[in-house]
């Protein structure tokens, strides 16, 4: 198991496993060479502990103590794709089939393309990179010193400068001055468990030809994707749907249990992917496959390595969790500002992305730029308090506003996401990163810190029915009757969560997140897809497991959000749009050492008086200005239903008269008639449903 410094405590390791009692690091300031530090963290081990190279601690300990003297060659905007089967590939031989497939990935990485194709045809990689330090030197795929072993990844491995010169003490040498080739020699190390040694953002594949073996493995909190399709013979993955639909033999039909999934939700919850037989790797997960070419059988394993859990002792002094949730948030900004190229900042005057931004340049000891989108339509226009966070630290300020074709905008992202995609803050969100790449490569953003420190309303209500359900389910029968005349209206949607809160904290969690009912999908879905679950048991299988360790009601909610909502929404949406314009995002708030301090903090230190992010705002308050952190949640929301209120309906009418949707037997038409009709009733609001029916049908249009 892997020991992570405790400072005398015996805190869980992230894997869910208790620490090992004697793997623990005194916690002693660094005074000498960075080998130093190496030296004692790793003589801390014991002979049944793996060693400890990504333990929080020991990243601040070389943080402090920078003394480097070799760049690094960064790979986070690149794309990935590969495979191994117990067959050659028909393509291994056609080069240019091959290079086709990599290049669908070129928005990625426009600068470079690598393949590797195994001599016996039965393994290939390919990549495409991003030149942001040397581009002949960051070249991939990395081979090892014997030749054997090969690694393709997208990402960044931020405690990479520890774990090179633990390796290089070992005997490694290393061809490049990439951060991904340390992953190549941890595997050397230790197969099965390098990939728990890394910090940072990425995806990970190692082919091993002497064992047929190929590795995959993704970052804890899902930052980088990673797809793969499998059947009997094959296994092949990419960063993006796209490449592997220009590998398989036949586009694999629809998965219609996806697709209802995808009505419910808004999103394609993982491991789902809109397709039948491809996937995604969750977060936090490894998957190996080895090809058995007696048995001409591809034999795959897919495990956790890492979960977040809440399990062990409390954070309850407010001044100690503070100063440690400072300290921790400083050395994650600082470690995502590393960079041979300008970093920027997405700047939307929340507190999240102010609070990044201004420990950016705290850290970073100067301005750096900043980028913000605004809306002329009153009430989501937050430019105002971008400009109050930019003024206050004289940062190099651009602002985008925002004016554009919804359908035009739509049919764009499609080909983008590869999949149906209903969060409409992604146009707002391309919209940033458009305006932020004419101007520098790399940005840090805000995301995670609602789902991490408790910002959403819907924890708020959780705590509340958690703490008051008796008089809530007196109160039951009368919103029930309240709501039950104007279903659809926002009057009744606040009565339905009001109902839900008396069955329990839990379901008023599910039913906050809900886009389409199960009535609402029968009604608009035709016979086939109206029948079999609706990704529910996806939701309830986070829920359960949250559940069974007996976790307070907020935290089984943030555990939820942070195994689904966010990394098949949030950061789905983040990847796409970055990626789309050759723009690499990195999510400080998002550093694992930041996600697992925020499990330890008692939900007193997350909501109190009415206040969410209680703590998170604390220290905020120190670096940000108050007005930015007290006012109205606004988040990076689009006027959606005053579209659908104006002309955007009428549109949407003659696009599904007829669409791919009806002739394809998805939709039925009266559903789809009936809900437009009922949408131009002043309190009738289907604008978020009727948007997720938008891009489905532009979807379908595209690749069905």
């Amino acid at each position: 198991m892997v020991c992570h410094p405790c400072g005398g405590s015996k805190r869980r390791c992230p894997a869910g496993r208790a620490s090992c009692p004697t793997g623990q690091w005194n916690g002693a300031e660094p005074c000498g060479e960075r080998a130093a530090i190496i030296r004692r963290t790793f003589e801390s081990r014991q002979a049944d502990c793996a060693p400890a190279f990504s333990i929080t601690q020991y990243r601040r300990a070389e943080l402090r103590c920078r003394r480097a003297v070799v760049k690094r060659e960064s790979c986070g905007m690149c794309g990935i794709v590969g495979g191994i089967s117990v067959e050659p590939f028909p393509f291994a031989r056609d080069v240019a089939r091959l290079d086709r497939a990599i290049d669908t990935l070129a928005h990625r990485g426009p600068d470079d393309r690598g393949r590797l194709v195994a001599s016996s045809g039965r393994a290939f990689l390919g990549h495409r990179r991003l030149s942001i330090i040397d581009l002949s030197g960051g070249h991939q795929p990395i081979t090892n010193e014997t030749g054997r072993v090969h690694l393709i990844y997208n990402g960044e491995i931020y405690n990479y400068r520890a774990l090179r010169a633990r390796l290089a003490a070992r005997g490694h040498s290393f061809r490049t001055r990439s951060d991904g080739e340390t992953a190549l020699h941890l595997y050397e190390e230790d197969a099965e468990r390098f990939v728990e040694h890394l910090a940072g953002m990425f995806a990970v594949a190692i082919l091993d030809e002497e064992a047929h073996t190929l590795t995959l493995a993704r970052d804890r909190n899902g930052i980088k994707p990673l797809y793969y399709y499998f059947d009997a013979c094959s296994l092949i993955f990419s960063s993006e749907l796209k490449a592997i639909l220009a590998l398989v033999p036949a586009r694999p039909p629809v998965c219609r249990r996806a697709l209802r999934a995808y009505l419910r939700w808004k999103y394609v919850p993982a491991p789902l992917t809109i397709y039948e037989n491809i996937f995604k790797l969750p977060p936090g997960h490894r998957l190996s496959a080895r090809a058995d070419l007696a048995k001409e059988k591809l034999e795959i394993d897919v495990r956790s390595y890492w979960r977040l859990d809440y399990s062990g002792a409390k954070l309850t002094d407010e001044r100690e969790a503070a100063e440690e949730l400072d300290q921790t948030l400083r050395a994650a900004v600082e470690s995502h500002l590393e960079s041979d190229v300008e970093v920027g900042a997405l700047l939307s005057g929340g507190v999240d992305s102010s609070l990044v931004t201004a420990l950016a340049c705290e850290v970073g000891g100067r301005p750096i730029k900043t980028f913000s989108v605004g809306f002329e339509e009153a009430g989501f226009d937050q430019l105002p308090f971008a400009r109050v966070l930019a003024k206050k630290y004289g940062t190099e300020h651009y602002e985008e506003h925002v004016r554009l074709d919804p359908m035009e905008a739509v049919e764009k992202l499609v080909r983008q996401f590869d999949e149906p995609f209903a969060d409409s803050s992604a146009l707002a969100c391309y919209r940033v990163c458009e305006a932020a790449s004419r101007h520098v490569k790399v940005v840090l953003t805000g995301d995670g810190g609602d789902e991490s420190f408790a910002g959403y309303g819907r924890y708020e209500e959780v705590l509340e029915a958690a703490a008051d359900t008796g008089r809530l389910r007196r109160a039951r029968n009368r919103a029930i009757v309240m709501s039950s005349g104007a279903i659809f209206s926002p009057e009744a949607k606040f009565l339905k969560r009001f109902r839900n809160a008396s069955h329990g904290p839990l379901v008023q969690h599910e039913e906050h997140q809900v886009l389409c009912s199960d009535w609402l999908l029968g009604r608009l879905l035709t016979e086939p897809y109206r029948v079999g679950d609706r990704g529910e048991d996806i939701f309830a299988g986070h829920r359960a497991h949250a559940v069974s360790w007996g976790w307070p009601p907020v935290e089984i909610a943030q555990y939820v959000d942070l195994s689904m909502y966010l990394p098949d929404d949030i950061l789905v949406k983040v990847d796409r749009t970055s990626m789309a314009c050759s723009l690499e995002c990195r999510v400080p708030i998002l550093d694992h050492s930041v996600t697992e301090l925020s499990a330890r903090l008692d939900t007193s230190l997350k909501i109190r008086g009415g206040v969410r992010k209680y703590l998170l705002k604390k220290v905020a308050e120190r670096y940000v200005p108050p007005e930015l952190l007290y006012r109205p949640k606004m988040g990076f929301r689009i006027p959606v239903r005053r579209w659908f209120k104006r002309d955007l309906l009428g549109r949407l009418a003659d696009l599904l008269e007829g669409g791919a949707l009806e002739s394809g037997g998805i939709v039925d038409p009266r559903g789809a008639r009936w809900m437009i009709r009922h949408q131009r009733r002043p309190w009738i609001d289907f604008g978020s449903q009727l948007w997720a029916l938008l891009f489905l049908e532009h979807w379908a249009r595209a690749y069905l």
